[in-house]
């Protein structure tokens, strides 16, 4: 009974406490915030004390005239100084490579020539090149510099891992300074010789589904089908052209006619990878992180598909792009990746997902949709949807006459994605294979 009575007197704390904090962060008063916004900068403090001290010196006490004083020196002081500071500098920035992958370190070359006879103190670089850690916050600093000799030409290496795929620096950088006092900053544009493609992060994978196909190529994977390559699969009489090296002497032998052996042929699939973007357009950061996970995934399975030799073909929206045999099919794709972003107005579609014939079709996306898939993904004009997801369901809808129903595969971003995406793609490739 006392229990009961302390978890209500406890949920309803929770709410008074849940209303105070609303109404404490609630703006009642947007209209008023570009009069007030700077008081948020230290020198709009400054500029309230000289005005206290000012109202002191002028109908209370000569000692205010001097609080005054310093306080409007320090503001000067504090506002000139960066300007001139930046006026006589000359800034650029340089990676030493085109292109990388997440979290793979670049070097960056940031070159300053400072044109005035006496130091450039506090240089810090700023944006472009990190994302802020909570909505709302700054985006930390790139680098930083105690100090720069005057009439001088420096060069500074320091070493940047990106942690989102993404080009980069996503907007202009910018090398600023607030010394002395740090009440007031002033900036300089910092140019890039030219732009970094940062790749998405891969998921190693060691198998795929059942894509034997029917389009005979060089280059592909063996299907039971009569060619030159490949195990062998049965014995037949000689025909004009057939090489003597695939003889089958101990038959020929028997039987006192040329009998040659059947091998396997070289075949590709057509194999369609869809990315439903829309459920990952948001604009906050959880919807960035669920989104570059996505990513990461899609373009893991592309990769795998890919090489194992594979038609593979990648929808994002309504593009499609066919990737070629080799490094520059994956190269093409990955740069595309690196600069994709979905759109928030909805006008993206999602094509990827209707039935195509002769083609394995596979979905990534956040919202599963149970009634077209039916069969769970088994069926072969139905495309197998990839859950990607921070709070993917355990069951994700029913089909059929009652019939649960699960994605394909579902991964959760909150955990380790690496290692459920292994396992699961492991099973479900054995399950494919056993079934075919």
């Amino acid at each position: 009974m006392y229990a009961s009575v302390w978890c209500r007197i406890a949920a309803r704390l929770a709410r008074v406490t849940a209303m105070a904090g609303a109404i404490g962060h609630y703006d009642f008063c947007p209209w008023a915030n570009r009069y007030v916004y700077w008081l948020k900068q230290p020198i709009g403090w400054f500029a309230l004390g000289a005005l206290a001290a000012l109202l002191v010196g002028l109908f209370v006490a000569a000692q205010g005239w001097f609080v005054f004083g310093v306080l409007v020196t320090v503001m000067v002081l504090g506002g000139i100084w960066p300007r001139v500071s930046m006026y006589g500098l000359d800034v650029s920035l340089a990676f030493d490579r085109r292109r990388c992958r997440e979290s793979e370190p670049v070097r960056v070359r940031l070159s300053i020539r400072n044109r005035w006879p006496f130091p450039a103190w506090g240089l810090v670089v700023e944006r472009g090149f990190f994302d802020s850690e909570r909505d709302g916050e700054p985006a930390p600093a790139v680098s930083a510099l105690a100090r720069v000799a005057g009439w001088s030409q420096n060069d500074y290496l320091f070493v940047f891992r990106p942690e989102r795929r993404g080009v980069y620096p996503r907007v202009s950088p910018v090398l600023s300074t607030g010394f002395p006092f740090g009440i007031w900053h002033c900036s300089r544009p910092a140019p890039v010789a030219f732009e970094l493609l940062v790749w998405p992060r891969t998921i190693p994978l060691s198998s795929v589904p059942a894509v034997g196909g029917d389009h005979l190529t060089v280059g592909g994977s063996f299907v039971d089908q009569a060619g030159d390559d490949g195990d062998i699969l049965a014995a037949r009489f000689y025909r004009e052209g057939d090489s003597l090296r695939r003889v089958h002497w101990a038959q020929t032998a028997r039987r006192d006619v040329l009998v040659v052996c059947e091998r396997q042929a070289t075949a590709r699939r057509r194999v369609i990878v869809g990315l439903d973007a829309t459920g990952y357009s948001g604009g906050s950061r959880r919807d960035a992180v669920r989104r570059d996970w996505a990513i990461r995934v899609y373009a893991s399975l592309c990769r795998e598909l890919h090489a194992h030799h594979c038609d593979v073909a990648c929808r994002l929206g309504d593009e499609t792009l066919l990737l070629e045999p080799g490094p520059p099919g994956l190269h093409r794709l990955l740069d595309r990746l690196a600069r994709y972003e979905p759109a928030t107005d909805g006008t993206e579609t999602r094509d990827g997902a209707a039935p195509v014939s002769g083609a394995l079709q596979i979905q990534v996306t956040r919202r599963f949709r149970a009634k077209e898939d039916g069969a769970c993904g088994r069926s072969p004009l139905q495309p197998r949807w990839v859950l990607v997801d921070d709070h993917p369901p355990e069951q994700a809808g029913s089909g059929g006459q009652g019939s649960r129903v699960r994605p394909w595969l579902a991964v959760d971003t909150r955990a380790d994605v690496a290692g459920q995406l292994q396992q699961q793609w492991g099973r479900v490739c054995h399950d494919d294979w056993r079934i075919h």
